[in-house]
């Protein structure tokens, strides 16, 4: 009995999966990319597709097997293959709208967004559209019925069951659309790359750094991709406009990996408190990541790390090094760790000629020796042209504090052990460890200001000092440790000191952003005209408009900070998770359905409609 319900819904099974291909292909063809597409690309989407839905089409089938193992009965088994693979067939229809409009598929955002308040303002749907709507999902499960009886025809006149036969092509296309998507990645083959995103929770192989690793491919390689001219988004949105300034400002921008706020005191790091107290200090300032990855994207692009992988595959650079280059200035960085992992030196410093790289074999050494290059490069720059300077330090983010040096704060870990971290842990040790790492990277900084102030340059330039992200020290008390695990504000408060030429102070508490960074290099000092829209997410520094609904995050995993420091967050499994700045959850909070769309609406801004 099992055997036959199993032979038969298999004939089903591979029916479905079939099905379920043609409505993949089918989001790729209603696409503006499908025009860009080559034959490498359409044998991917192809493969990729048929892998995908068998996969997919086996949810149905085995649970359909686990009733009729449990039941032994026909009738049972049918009706729940039958009402899966219909659903199924459903929310695949239903999605492919869902990812024309919002670029992303269904998840816990668009659920809470239809069944939130304020709804029905965005989703008005006619009586025609209702009537077709419930028509197509009627075809859909009569079209499964008849489906399902012609697979009992068929096992009734005895058909030959290819099982065989079709798992090796489920294995065929499965490899080869991951090796071809793997491979695709490395070379920015883009109608693979572009593609692959239209596949509803599709998550295909890379293999970059593995690659890198082997010796198979290299940076320059990387550096060399052709990256082709077909897009799918404009960044900028319009033409960049400008009235530069005669006399030009130097640009430096003075950054410190795993920044946590509470660091920033004149006994852990008096060179920077001191500069704080001759210049401007943002209180109240966040990044747009708790990793450095998406952070240090947002600072030079302006935009979230959501666009990175378009980015990335179309060599689209930053309006702010566009412009500096335009301008003439003199662009380097001077960091700790390499610029190829995440590889800054492709993405944001591409037209650049820089060094990745600084040499020393611990972070400290590194550290120091970023120092002494940069105040090197103040020896011998063209001081006829204006710069640009990107430091940035790493000795807080890896705790690895010299074993040489004096410990200025103890009770002090000797190293970060990991394993004794717990939620009753008492913090001290490992927080002094952190201290005593910030304290020694101060003392650099501190080189870099007071040779600045020799130079006589600080009249001359525009100085940023922040971090990238924050580091929790279990401040909430959940168990959090480091960064990269929530949003609250120990992973993404920072502090931001900034330094004008005509040497402004003050004290400032509204809510600043990363991604108002390169928004105020490019008006305050590049002069650049356009409306801020039309190249960021960010507004001028100096504007204290409330930052509302401050995107943090990546393409898998985002969230919103809304008013109240309220947390709304898309989780990489689609879920959707409402918690309070202590990652306490809210079971009460009432997401505001068209504020919601108008958020993802701004996130989608610098996509072009289907």
């Amino acid at each position: 009995m099992l055997s036959k319900l199993t032979k038969q819904g298999f004939i089903y099974y591979v029916v479905t999966a079939l099905i379920i291909a043609v409505q993949f292909f089918l989001y790729l063809s209603k696409s503006s990319i499908s025009s860009s597409m080559d034959t490498t690309g359409w044998l991917f989407y192809t493969t990729a597709c048929l892998s995908h839905a068998m996969l997919v089409a086996l949810i149905p089938f085995i649970l359909s097997i686990i009733v009729a193992a449990v039941s032994k009965n026909k009738t049972a088994t049918s009706i729940t293959h039958i009402t899966l693979a219909s659903f199924l067939n459903i929310i695949i229809y239903i999605n492919s709208f869902v990812f024309a409009f919002f670029r992303f598929h269904i998840n816990g955002i668009v659920l809470e967004m239809y069944f939130g308040d304020g709804s029905d303002d965005i989703f008005q749907f006619d009586i025609s559209l209702k009537i077709k709507v419930a028509f197509i999902i009627a075809v859909f499960i009569a079209a499964n019925v008849i489906l399902y009886k012609i697979a009992t025809f068929f096992y009734s006149r005895k058909a030959k069951i290819y099982f065989v036969p079709i798992f090796i092509i489920f294995f065929i296309t499965l490899i080869y659309s991951n090796f071809c998507h793997a491979w695709a990645a490395v070379i920015e083959k883009q109608s693979v790359l572009k593609s692959a995103a239209h596949i509803p929770y599709y998550y295909p192989l890379t293999a970059t750094r593995m690659m890198k690793n082997m010796g198979i491919i290299s940076q320059d390689d990387l550096l060399k991709a052709d990256f082709g001219h077909q897009t799918d988004f404009k960044y900028p949105k319009n033409s960049i406009t400008a009235q530069p300034p005669q006399k030009k400002t130097n640009v430096v921008i003075l950054a410190i990996d795993s920044w946590n706020y509470r660091g920033l005191t004149e006994e852990t790091m008096p060179a920077i408190y001191r500069f704080t107290q001759d210049n401007i200090l943002y209180t109240n300032h966040l990044s747009c990541s708790n990793a450095t990855r998406g952070s240090i994207f947002g600072m030079f692009f302006g935009v979230s790390s959501y666009y990175w992988a378009d980015f990335e595959m179309t060599g689209t650079t930053p309006v702010l090094i566009d412009e500096l280059q335009q301008n003439g200035y003199q662009i380097q960085t001077f960091t700790s760790a390499t610029l190829t992992e995440p590889n800054f030196e492709k993405l944001i410093f591409r037209k650049v000629p820089i060094k990745p790289n600084t040499e020393g074999s611990t972070v400290y050494e590194r550290d120091c020796r970023l120092t002494h290059d940069f105040e090197e490069f103040l020896d011998t720059v063209d001081t006829q042209k204006p710069f640009f300077a990107f430091l940035f330090y790493d000795l807080a983010h890896s705790f690895q504090f010299p074993k040489d040096l004096p410990k200025k704060f103890t009770p002090s870990w000797e190293f970060a052990d990991y394993m004794q971290l717990n939620n009753d842990l008492d913090p001290t040790p490992f927080w002094n460890l952190y201290r005593n790492c910030l304290n020694a990277v101060d003392s650099l900084a501190g080189m870099v200001i007071n040779r600045m102030i020799e130079k006589n340059l600080m009249d001359d330039t525009y100085i940023i000092i922040t971090g990238d992200h924050g580091q929790e020290f279990n401040e909430n008390h959940k168990n959090y440790w480091g960064h990269g695990g929530n949003i609250t504000y120990p992973q993404i408060h920072i502090p931001l000191i900034i330094h004008t030429p005509d040497h402004q102070k003050g004290v400032y508490t509204y809510r600043t952003t990363h991604y108002d960074i390169s928004t105020t290099i490019l008006q305050d000092i590049l002069g650049v005209t356009n409306p801020e829209e039309d190249y960021s997410m960010g507004l001028n520094i100096s504007d204290s408009t409330f930052r509302d609904w401050h995107v943090v995050g990546n393409k898998e995993n985002f969230a919103f900070l809304v008013k109240d420091d309220n947390i709304i967050e898309k989780r990489k499994s689609g879920s959707l998770e409402i918690s309070d700045s202590h990652l306490d959850p809210i079971d009460t909070f009432k997401v505001n359905a068209v504020e919601l769309n108008n958020a993802i609406k701004k996130l989608n801004w610098f996509y072009n409609e289907e």
